[in-house]
């Protein structure tokens, strides 16, 4: 396994939503790469506001009831979603086969518009999802987005902005601890070596034993002691460590190096 897609349902109809959950239920027994996890939303949470605390990675699957009778409607919700991931997938369910052009236009770049009268049943909901799947995996191919870590004799794929930290593990040699915004995990490396294969711009390298996602820092709190992520995670490090992070996002900034 490669890791967990996240698929968050917005459907306003009870039926519709657990008849969804059932299908992709049955999909993921299938996949050989990932595991899949299903986020049936609440209606409280078909708002803007709530999106905005919500941590959206470029493998997650959303899937958008055109027409939710709802203060904001899934064009609302999918402009927001789609405003704060690029890469994310998402598909919309609709009744009506002409609601696909009002979308076009929009700049959400949908996956797939599935009918529901005609299209939710398993081989349509399969079709779609492989493709997802053969998406992904052409993403992880490419160098400057995933890394491939050993993880008792797995390998482990990772896409860089998805990844809070890499420390190294007390008293066990050639042992990282690895933190993402969803997990974590125990791979063989050292700082050093990944410091070596790490290009990507936004990881700090100026630490002995962190490599830290510069652009996931939502906080440095220095009379605590702690980073806070902004998936609200937090890690816990000394004084000095904290001086150096400042240092490094106000040369950020700035434009300095």
């Amino acid at each position: 396994m490669y890791g967990t897609l996240q698929v968050y349902i917005f459907e306003d109809n009870f039926a519709f939503r657990k008849q969804i959950h059932e299908i992709i239920k049955l999909l993921s027994s299938s996949y050989n790469y990932f595991s899949i996890e299903v986020i049936e939303m609440e209606e409280s949470d078909f708002s803007i506001s709530a999106l905005d605390s919500l941590v959206i990675n470029d493998n997650d699957i959303f899937l958008v009831d055109i027409d939710l009778n709802t203060y904001y409607s899934g064009i609302d919700l999918a402009k927001a979603i789609r405003h704060k991931n690029a890469e994310c997938f998402i598909l919309f369910l609709t009744n009506l086969e002409n609601k696909a052009l009002e979308v076009i236009n929009q700049g959400i770049y949908a996956k797939s518009y599935m009918i529901k009268n005609t299209s939710l049943d398993f081989d349509t909901f399969e079709g779609v999802f492989r493709s997802i799947e053969e998406d992904i995996l052409k993403r992880m191919q490419n160098p400057n987005h995933y890394i491939s870590l050993k993880k008792f004799g797995e390998l482990l794929f990772l896409n860089y902005e998805d990844i809070l930290y890499f420390t190294s593990m007390s008293g066990i040699r050639n042992t990282l601890v690895v933190r993402t915004t969803l997990s974590e995990h125990i791979v063989q490396g050292s700082i050093n070596k990944l410091k070596k294969e790490i290009e990507v711009p936004y990881f700090s390298t100026e630490l002995k034993s962190y490599l830290i996602n510069l652009n996931r820092i939502k906080l440095l709190n220095r009379s605590a002691s702690l980073i806070l992520f902004d998936n609200d995670s937090e890690l816990e490090v000394g004084f000095a460590i904290i001086d150096k992070l400042n240092k490094t996002l106000k040369n950020r900034i700035s434009g300095g190096k």
